[in-house]
């Protein structure tokens, strides 16, 4: 085929396929046609349209007084022009024959139209036409005020005669208020992360144990949607957004039942007392059975002989002559000394201090149960327990046979798990000389775990876990009367809904997980997975109830504050020159479109949310 490039230069033979681009760069290369001969002619740029500008308010009652010109020759001379209009066409359609044909009644339409709009006064002020466009936006929707208007006032023909001219008067001040797509999807949007946070927070929502259905400005954030929507629980027409909050309130309540649920706890559902009482049972059973089994191993043992092999005590006793002086704050060196002598190890000499005796491996291990036993939580007197012990041990290292080497790791093991630390052996112990605990079982999970580190939350999980199915069922409970802490922290007002129920308060219930989950307690005591749960509940909660700053500001503009401002400016009838029907009507008709309007929004913020 042959192409003609724009200098007129023709080209032969140009295979078929090929591209513009392709004979562009072959006519330039062999010097055919120069770079600009291929420029194409600038688009003209188009007249773009004046920003809107708000009418100043001089201008607005200008506008007013318009509308109300537009409004009175509508429903006078406009509407004389009207009928005149049909009736002239009428008569012509008879006279061409076509009368009562679908076309002849358009023509007798347009003539009443045309007829109507020529004698009704349209504004030409800014202000004036958007008032009269708002209006005639009313007029659509003023059947079922009928009965308060003028008669004719806005027949079919009476309200073209108001809109036709208006609309197109307003056609240039609509279209600069008209954003650019792009600008206004990006406002919108926010960015790709903006857009697809609403979908994050319903995802979410929907994901609880208990989905909570999140309304539009819930899942949205918007600050005008959720203005919107608090103000509207304020109204008469707002009840089913009070009663969605309510429902979530329902649902916040019951993903709680169901967390405890999951937990399996059932003795946490009574009170704090429950569980306390669970875990010192658990506890207490372990511990017996730990003994059971370190005794049992010690008796063989001893049944086979292995606790009559000699044991020397020189320095243990050096130790305790040396450090005497420390028995006024470390208590356990007199304990060891005195049971030394009960048991027949020591001999107390007449300046005070002890020498050892010939000793067997059974008498060492009771003096060293014991020492074990008094040591209590006290840091000097630990300290120098720990060090009586180690004394103990390297006496009797090799010494004896397995079966009491098996009956010694017992026996440690068991001082490890429920006598070495106070998280535990504070749960186990009676407070000295009384039959008293030293924790009651109401205060175990506020001094073990509200009050507990994680390493000692930690510890007290691993004793349990490792007691047997009382111990597991133990923590169970434990993980239970978390989720009523949390929930009895987040209902501590004395706000009720409607039914009674208690509300759950964001900020309280935020305190609550913040404070267990700032040093992974949280994780500890539930579970990764039941502790993301109670997180995730804070979160939506906080979609719930809370608003971004700046989100109560109002910013509506209505065509309520349009009429509103052409019936009372300058004193209605004075001013505009409506009869007092015609305000009372365009009142009612505001607030006729107003409420239906407000209905539709509400129906769709209560959507899902997504």
């Amino acid at each position: 085929m042959d192409i003609e490039l724009p200098n007129g230069v023709v080209i032969k033979d140009v295979p078929e396929g090929t591209t513009k681009a392709q004979i562009m760069e072959k006519a330039i290369r062999n010097g055919l046609a120069k770079p600009e001969d291929f420029k194409m002619p600038q688009p003209q740029t188009q007249p773009q349209p004046e920003p809107y500008k708000e009418p100043t308010f001089g201008e607005k009652l200008i506008g007013a007084g318009e509308t109300g010109l537009t409004l009175l020759t509508g429903g006078t001379t406009g509407l004389a022009g009207t009928v005149g209009g049909a009736i002239t066409g009428a008569y012509e359609e008879l006279k061409s024959g076509q009368f009562g044909t679908p076309q002849a009644a358009k023509r007798i339409e347009e003539r009443a139209a045309a007829g109507g709009q020529q004698y009704t006064y349209a504004p030409r002020t800014q202000a004036g036409q958007e008032q009269v466009e708002m209006l005639g936006r009313v007029g659509s929707e003023l059947i079922p005020i009928a009965p308060v208007m003028p008669s004719g006032l806005f027949s079919q023909g009476a309200k073209q005669a108001i809109v036709a001219p208006v609309q197109r008067g307003v056609s240039t001040v609509r279209s600069a208020f008209q954003e650019a797509p792009s600008a206004q999807a990006m406002r919108q949007s926010g960015g790709a992360a903006a857009t697809a946070m609403p979908l994050v927070r319903s995802t979410t929502a929907e994901n609880l144990p208990v989905p909570v259905t999140l309304t539009k400005g819930a899942a949205t954030r918007e600050a005008g949607q959720l203005a919107f929507e608090k103000e509207q629980m304020k109204s008469e027409l707002g009840a089913p957004l009070r009663q969605r909050v309510e429902q979530n309130n329902l649902e916040v309540l019951q993903n709680f039942d169901a967390l405890m649920e999951m937990t399996g706890a059932k003795a946490a559902q009574t009170g704090f007392a429950g569980t306390g009482n669970k875990v010192i049972d658990a506890l207490s059973q372990g511990w017996q059975g730990a003994k059971a089994k370190t005794n049992a191993a010690y008796t063989k043992a001893e049944n086979a002989g292995q606790l009559q092999a000699p044991v020397k005590l020189d320095s243990l006793a050096d130790y305790i002559n040396q450090n005497m002086p420390e028995s006024s704050v470390a208590p356990i060196i007199n304990v060891a000394k005195n049971k030394g002598i009960q048991l027949g190890v020591f001999e107390q000499l007449d300046d005070g201090t002890i020498r050892a005796l010939p000793a067997d491996l059974k008498n060492t291990e009771l003096l060293r149960q014991s020492i074990g036993k008094t040591i209590g939580i006290e840091p000097t007197n630990k300290k120098f327990g720990s060090e009586l012990k180690q004394v103990i041990d390297a006496s009797t290292d090799g010494v004896g046979g397995d079966l009491y080497k098996q009956a010694r790791a017992l026996r440690e093991q068991q001082a490890r798990k429920f006598e070495g630390r106070a998280v535990v052996a504070n749960l186990l112990t009676k407070v000295k000389g009384k039959d008293d605990p030293k924790i009651e079982a109401s205060e175990v999970f506020q001094k073990s775990i509200l009050n507990g580190s994680p390493e000692e939350i930690t510890f007290l999980k691993r004793v349990l876990f490792t007691s047997g199915k009382d111990g597991q069922s133990a923590w169970k409970e434990v993980q239970g009367s978390t989720i009523n802490h949390i929930q009895e922290v987040s209902t501590s007002g004395v706000g009720t809904d409607s039914m009674g129920r208690k509300i759950v308060s964001p900020a309280k219930l935020n305190d609550a997980i913040t404070a267990l989950d700032k040093n992974g307690r949280l994780d500890i005591v539930l579970g990764k997975d039941k502790a993301q749960t109670i997180r995730d509940l804070n979160e939506v909660l906080q979609y719930v109830q809370t608003v971004p700053p700046g989100t109560l500001v109002n910013t509506s503009g209505t065509a309520g504050t349009i009429l509103l401002a052409i019936t009372e400016v300058g004193g209605g009838l004075a001013f505009t020159g409506l009869p007092i029907p015609v305000l009372a009507g365009i009142r009612y008709a505001n607030q006729f479109v107003k409420d239906r309007k407000l209905k539709a929004r509400i129906e769709d913020a209560l959507k899902k949310g997504d």
